[in-house]
Formats: structure tokens, C-alpha cells, sequence
């Protein structure tokens, strides 16, 4: 299961505290923040991607 916090602040400690493992997208260039959503699609497309191949 997937769980995305907030754009600006990210989990909360409790929440956080719940997760296996936590992930971050890089950004790259000037940009400060990436859309929840967009990080949503990167991720969920990589997971895609890894079961595809198994």
C-alpha cells in the first residue's frame, strides 16, 4: 500500500511511524515542490513496472 502525506508538511510522525519504508521522488533543476499527485503517478508507475516484469 501506498501512503502520500501532504505537499508541504509530508506524514505526520504517527502516520509515518506506521510505514514500512518511506521514499522520496529527487527533483532536479529550480523546482521546489512536485504535485502530490504527480508523485503519486511516478510511483504507482513504477510499481506497475516492477510487476510487470516478474
Amino acid at each position: 500500500m501506498w501512503v502520500f502525506g501532504n505537499e508541504a508538511h509530508g506524514l505526520a510522525e504517527d502516520e509515518h511511524a506506521l510505514c514500512d519504508a518511506a521514499v522520496r521522488v529527487p527533483i532536479h533543476g529550480l523546482a521546489e515542490s512536485l504535485n502530490l499527485a504527480t508523485a503519486a503517478t511516478v510511483c504507482l508507475y513504477a510499481s506497475a513496472r516492477v510487476q510487470r516484469r516478474a
